[in-house]
């Protein structure tokens, strides 16, 4: 029956807790056959008392929630009440679900950080360097991380250990009625969040800690900033001692409440200040150290009470002990200033150590003077670090951190099945710790014939038969096959073919581009010997010539066919017919985007943008036009190419050139056709007759407005 039409449901029991007709009643306990069951979702508490009393019943159950306000999260309760007494109380948690780890699968591992440092506002370096430490050990760079990185990250941690102790104290005592150790515990709290603020620009949900470090050093003056704060905290720390440790009323809800010992802990996977109010001093910052814990001096603090006083008290002796970590990180903070605070391996590390520009915000003149101005390649790299991210080498790992609520673990997962290896990540809160946690790998729902279409900069995962792979620092490796040295005669045209290149530049480096096009004009594609060729010529490390070789599309990283087909799937080509082109082609040719047919013919490709929108849909063929075309036209298109007929482009030469002779063309030497056929079409020129139909000039000198 019904007795409210907006907030509360009673239903009679009957038997087992199935034939509740309510979901919320599901979880009842089999016992309480017969006891009425209330639902309560808002209204009048009054009314709800009135109408369990009109049923003279001695035991009813009502489920409260699940709902969010004043419960510091959703939580449903499930209370046996007995009169007005409340005889069971059981807590349902894990309603709020904000689909975080599915969202950072389909971000880079940077961007990760800023999902799951929101998991949990009280205690987000806690999130970062759990999900960081386990990205770490799929790179294999965890003993690479600098030392004073790690020192950051410990202090970081440890004053947020006691801004979650804080409030965990402070909202307890306020539900207790002790406002006042709300308002001291809130005032102490506050000192912490603007270190946060300073050293990281934000109050909470920081993303301050990165794979192979940190974002950025500690500002100037942060050190004396936080040694201030340490000596606040400890006067702060005592009011709340003499607020709290022997209050009666506080004593008398709190001693013998809540009793959970060690079996109980054991069964229950339980971690933390309720495990160590057990007498049992398990801290994973001393059973199983991270960050350079075993290096500090501090003791586990443990009480033997097994109740809720006991665990108040644990989380004020814990937070002195934080003090004392915070103050030996300081001292070691100023004997390591200057050292780096990022992993050294540039194909990871995020810019870290950059001044702030002269209006606050940005990045330092000298840093965009030095991508923008000076060296085409660090503009490169950071471009690609920042839009695509690292990439990491298919596996899974585990890591895990003591949080000021016990373990926290992150278990993550480079799938290879997504592209670029993107990040699987599940943090959690673990029953038991090191268990396998991995979901069934889903599938990224890909577009056009079952082929996947790159988004947010990110090309598909290199394949095994690749000639390039990306190790776990992102470096461009090649099969041995590819290093084969060139034969004598066609290594000295190709050295003398890069003297004319070189010679065209004030800086020989700035020659690598098109020395990468003299080398696939060679090879048909950039082979390990061209690029070791090409560093020993430009002296550059090959590190560098396969950076720049691997940021391009226009470089193949593997043998590349005759006639390289790109077919326009942009709006304007999309909504043309370019979509209907590109599932026509790729199945009548059986292959998908960046691959070639069996017989080296043809390599299709799916093109962003050819920059001719006025002809649209357009298919390219060795970045020659074939314009206004369909599904049929274009089918014709590559099998002429594979029956080795002669082709036509719409506009520019007469005939089409492979992709050998194209690229000595982008290398810098010309063949002659460049003046060959029409240039510009009709539909290109429809603004230029229109203007001149009509009279109309652009405004000439200083008349110009």
């Amino acid at each position: 029956m019904t007795t409210h039409d907006h907030d509360t449901e009673v239903f009679e029991a009957q038997g087992t807790h199935e034939s509740f007709s309510d979901a919320y009643g599901a979880s009842v306990d089999e016992g309480l056959d017969g006891a009425p069951v209330f639902n309560v979702s808002g209204g009048d508490w009054n009314d709800l008392v009135d109408e369990a009393t009109a049923l003279h019943e001695e035991r009813i159950v009502v489920n409260m929630g699940p709902q969010h306000p004043s419960t510091h999260g959703v939580l449903r309760l499930i209370l046996e009440l007995d009169g007005e007494t409340v005889t069971e109380a059981r807590a349902g948690i894990g309603y709020l679900h904000t689909g975080i780890e599915k969202n950072m699968e389909f971000r880079t591992w940077v961007q990760g950080v800023t999902f799951c440092t929101r998991m949990d506002y009280l205690t987000p370096m806690f999130q970062e360097t759990a999900y960081c430490l386990s990205v770490e050990k799929l790179l294999g760079i965890t003993d690479q991380i600098p030392e004073r990185a790690n020192i950051i990250r410990v202090l970081m941690m440890e004053l947020t250990r006691i801004n979650s102790h804080l409030v965990c104290l402070g909202t307890g005592g306020m539900e207790l009625g002790a406002t006042t150790v709300m308002t001291v515990g809130f005032r102490e709290r506050e000192r912490l969040l603007r270190v946060f603020e300073a050293v990281t620009g934000l109050r909470m949900n920081n993303a301050y800690i990165r794979p192979g470090g940190v974002a950025q050093d500690l500002p100037h003056g942060a050190v004396d900033m936080v040694r201030e704060v340490v000596g606040e905290l400890r006067q702060g720390l005592h009011e709340i001692e003499l607020l709290i440790n022997e209050n009666p009323l506080l004593k008398g809800r709190t001693v013998g409440i809540g009793y959970l010992d060690l079996t109980g802990c054991v069964a229950l996977g339980v971690t933390g200040p309720v495990l160590r109010s057990t007498g049992l001093p398990h801290d994973l910052r001393k059973s199983d150290p991270y960050c350079g814990y075993e290096t500090y001096d501090f003791d586990v603090v443990t009480r033997t009470g097994c109740d809720a006083y006991d665990r108040i008290r644990i989380r004020i002796d814990e937070m002195y002990q934080s003090l004392k970590i915070v103050e030996q990180t300081l001292d070691r903070l100023q004997r390591t200033e200057g050292q780096p605070v990022m992993v050294q391996d540039k194909k990871i590390a995020w810019p870290a150590q950059l001044a702030i520009g002269g209006d606050g915000q940005g990045n330092s003149l000298d840093h965009i003077r030095e991508i923008m101005g000076t060296s085409m390649e660090s503009l490169i790299h950071h471009f690609k670090l920042v839009t695509e991210g690292f990439r990491v080498p298919p596996g899974q790992a585990y890591a895990a951190v003591e949080s000021p609520k016990g373990e926290l673990g992150c278990h993550t997962v480079s799938d290879p099945a997504l592209p670029g290896a993107l990040p699987r990540p599940e943090l959690q809160q673990p029953a038991g710790r090191g268990r396998d946690v991995r979901r069934r790998p889903g599938r990224r729902r890909h577009r056009r014939g079952g082929l996947h279409r790159p988004r947010h900069g990110r090309c598909r995962p290199l394949m095994a038969h690749d000639f390039g792979l990306q190790t776990a620092s992102g470096h461009l490796t090649v099969s041995e096959d590819s290093k084969a040295p060139y034969p004598a005669d066609v290594e000295a045209q190709f050295r003398a073919d890069a003297a004319e290149v070189i010679a065209r530049y004030p800086q020989k480096r700035s020659a690598l581009l098109p020395l990468l096009h003299l080398v696939q004009s060679v090879d048909g594609y950039v082979t390990g010997r061209g690029i070791d060729l090409c560093a020993e010529l430009l002296d550059l490390t090959t590190a560098e010539v396969s950076g720049v070789a691997t940021f391009y599309t226009q470089y193949k990283r593997h043998p590349n066919g005759e006639y390289t087909v790109g077919v326009c799937t942009n709006t304007l080509c999309a909504v043309m017919g370019g979509d209907e082109i590109w599932d026509a082609v790729s199945g009548h040719l059986g292959v998908g985007h960046d691959e070639t047919t069996a017989d080296g013919r043809i390599t299709l490709e799916r093109v962003e943008c050819n920059a001719a929108c006025d002809y649209a849909p357009v298919v390219m063929a060795n970045w020659e036009f074939f314009d206004n075309q369909t599904p049929e036209s274009t089918i014709a298109l590559v099998d002429d190419l594979t029956a080795g007929k002669p082709v036509a482009p719409t506009r520019g030469p007469t005939s089409l050139c492979t992709f050998k002779q194209v690229s000595r063309v982008l290398a810098g030497f010309h063949d002659g056709l460049a003046d060959e056929g029409v240039g510009a079409g009709p539909a290109s020129l429809a603004g230029l007759k229109l203007a001149h139909e009509q009279g109309w000039t652009a405004p000439e000198g200083a008349s110009a407005t």
